[in-house]
């Protein structure tokens, strides 16, 4: 298994932390020092042993990064090995504008710069390794078949852009909404009426498809419905979604008029597992002068 051991600054880290995650997803052994270093580790003797004993040193280039000592020492002793081995074995990562080191400048490096999918392909590639792709908002259905991808947290977050989203068109049309519970998670019933005519749509992102499905059924509670009642495709984004009630709102305002009776909108969802444990726990933390986990 190829392994590397990432140099960098703390300012870089939320970026680092990405990078090693996406690394470990593809089968690369990952030394980073949020995951390595725990308390009580003597920080030099730790990244000592990480450098000698990872097939790469990968250096984050940034204009922090090279003003770090700690990188500049990380990258001395990493330039030591590589002359020793008489083979490759500093990678420059290039992931903000800066001045490249002269003895870098030679290098092939891979550019984060700009596209980070292009530089993570780039990275990988060193590695053998061709089947790179990281999951992201845009792309987590194809990750729905890995059991060690946690694509649902996607899933989620995706469903909370569409309710947002949906809410706000609602608002400017003067439509009600109502999201769905329990018994009908990942759903939404926009809804309306006046005196000439009344108008329901559903949306609900529906099991194993992963797909937008819509419901013209009169119901303004989505929790009423059954699944086999959306049999109406949309698409697989929140865009799609927003364009088709966009046009079913239009629509109905144009031929009825926008609606005058006041809107409700029920978005509130019910915790799944231990989650009002863990935010109570988190809250009674933040209030509290102790900050280690021995009395939580």
């Amino acid at each position: 298994m190829p392994s590397i051991f990432l140099s960098h600054t703390s300012f870089d880290k939320p970026f680092v932390e990405k990078l090693a995650r996406d690394l470990k997803r593809i089968g690369v052994n990952v030394w980073f020092d949020k995951w390595e270093i725990k308390i009580g580790d003597s920080i030099t003797w730790k990244i000592e042993d990480g450098i000698r004993e990872n097939e790469y040193l990968g250096i984050i280039l940034s204009p922090e990064s090279l003003k770090s000592e700690w990188v500049r020492s990380e990258l001395g002793a990493a330039w030591v090995k590589q002359m020793q081995q008489k083979k490759v074995f500093v990678l420059p990562i290039y992931y903000r504008e800066c001045e490249i080191p002269y003895f870098l400048a030679d290098r092939r490096f891979a550019d984060f710069r700009n596209d980070y999918e292009n530089g993570f392909n780039e990275l990988a590639a060193i590695f053998g390794i061709e089947e790179t792709e990281t999951i992201t908002q845009d792309n987590w259905r194809k990750f729905t078949k890995y059991r060690k991808v946690d694509w649902k947290q996607y899933k989620i977050r995706e469903f909370e852009e569409l309710v947002t989203t949906l809410v706000d068109r609602a608002k400017d049309f003067n439509w009600s909404a109502w999201v769905g519970g329990t018994g009908n998670e990942f759903s939404i019933t926009l809804s309306t009426y006046n005196k000439q005519a009344r108008k329901s749509v559903s949306i609900k992102l529906v099991g194993v498809s992963n797909s937008y499905m819509a419901s013209f059924k009169d119901e303004t509670n989505p929790n009423n419905l059954k699944v086999s009642d959306f049999d109406i495709y949309i698409g697989n984004s929140v865009n799609s979604c927003d364009e088709y009630v966009w046009r079913i709102m239009d629509d109905f305002n144009r031929s009825y008029g926008k609606p005058t009776k006041d809107a409700y909108y029920f978005t509130e969802r019910f915790s799944r597992g231990d989650e009002i444990y863990d935010t109570a726990k988190e809250i009674v933390k933040k209030f509290n002068w102790y900050k280690g986990e021995n009395l939580f």
